[in-house]
């Protein structure tokens, strides 16, 4: 089912339901609120009738006629037999349903019935009700109207939210493989024409490689952050995180035995996700403290399975630019751009690990650390 028609399905049981709830308590208590009154006048006459036990008859005739009520009045003596004594054209007995009646029992077994319509109440009920059933049916109209037109100003406003976010990460894309791209092209045109020799053609060529690999690896990043833009969970297993953070860093200490790395994680921890984006998580943060801190700069990595899955690696280094800190990390963000060039990546890592957690419906982020350098905090659901 599509979301909008949720939207809609949703917005009319609402309104359905708090028009049935408002409208039919207000429909209800203006019923019970006529049939009290009723009642009320019934129950006068009662009192007038107690008031007057010596001539119950004539009490009862008489506060009618005072109190202006249009009820029917009869005297049903032992044998059963039914004498009327004033008679209601709209409280007729014996072949109206919708009476209030009340006997008032008198001497040897003889009795009183007072009686009053409520038709007209009962018409009132039905046809406020109607009106209830017809208002809802407006609203539930209007509402997913107004409905549909907020579902759709709000695709709208995603969708070219999303254009300009394309645009912005393709012009982005576009400026830095121009960089390298002119190099490649000023070297090439120079080898061709043979300007160059010996050991400037060397250098030439060193250098056409070193901008073969930095596009190689910015073209590399922006497959994978194109990658972590699509609409999809369908790979998501169940993740030992416990396990794939140990292998990682036992991978990290092979190619850098110099690094020391202070460790607290806990057993047996498990998410729902995808081992290969995590994998490329941990790989990015540990290889970003590589390359951008000194060889002597401790490590600390922190597991915690509580209610949220707590994920903390952090590095003794330089850290960021103070203004990074509890900066959103979106597109081909850069948080020091003189950093990649210095070490030959794309810059793009804290932009693909934020993909990765936002993929997983987690949160990360970038505060400074105890240590001096950069923490990267992650929140991850549980299973």
């Amino acid at each position: 089912m599509k979301s909008s028609t949720k939207q809609v399905l949703a917005t009319v049981t609402v309104t359905s339901i708090l028009s049935i709830l408002i409208g039919g308590f207000a429909i209800w208590s203006s019923y019970k609120s006529q049939i009290t009154m009723v009642d009320d006048k019934i129950n006068t006459v009662i009192t007038d009738v107690a008031y007057s036990p010596n001539e119950p008859i004539t009490a009862a005739l008489l506060s009618v006629e005072q109190n202006n009520f249009d009820m029917t009045i009869a005297f049903v003596a032992p044998t059963g037999e039914t004498a009327i004594l004033k008679e209601s054209k709209n409280a007729i007995l014996g072949t109206h349903k919708n009476l209030r009646i009340r006997h008032i029992q008198l001497q040897d077994g003889e009795k009183l019935i007072v009686a009053e319509s409520i038709t007209d109440i009962s018409n009132s009920l039905e046809n406020n009700l109607s009106k209830l059933l017809i208002f809802i049916i407006f609203a539930n109209a209007l509402a997913s109207f107004i409905s549909v037109q907020i579902s759709r100003t709000g695709v709208l406003t995603f969708e070219r939210a999303q254009r300009e976010k394309m645009q912005e990460f393709l012009g982005d894309a576009a400026h830095e493989l121009r960089t390298p791209l002119t190099v490649v092209k000023g070297y090439s045109e120079l080898l061709e024409g043979g300007k160059l020799e010996g050991e400037h053609s060397i250098v030439a060529f060193k250098r056409l490689n070193s901008e073969i690999k930095r596009m190689e690896s910015l073209i590399g990043d922006l497959l994978i952050l194109a990658e972590l833009g699509e609409e999809s969970g369908d790979e998501f297993t169940a993740v030992n995180l416990t396990q794939l953070l140990r292998d990682c860093i036992a991978d990290f200490q092979v190619i850098s035995p110099q690094r020391v790395i202070e460790s607290h994680i806990d057993n047996e921890v498990i998410v729902s996700g995808s081992e290969k984006y995590l994998h490329q998580f941990i790989v990015n943060a540990l290889v970003n403290i590589k390359n951008h801190t000194d060889s002597q700069a401790l490590i600390k990595i922190t597991l915690k399975n509580a209610r949220n899955i707590g994920l903390t690696i952090e590095d003794g280094g330089g850290g960021l630019p103070a203004s990074s800190y509890g900066e959103k990390i979106q597109g081909l963000k850069r948080f020091d751009r003189s950093r990649s060039r210095e070490t030959g990546g794309s810059g793009l890592g804290l932009s693909i690990m934020s993909g990765v957690i936002e993929r997983h419906k987690g949160v990360l982020n970038l505060r400074k650390s105890s240590l001096g350098g950069l923490a990267i905090d992650v929140q991850l659901p549980r299973i």
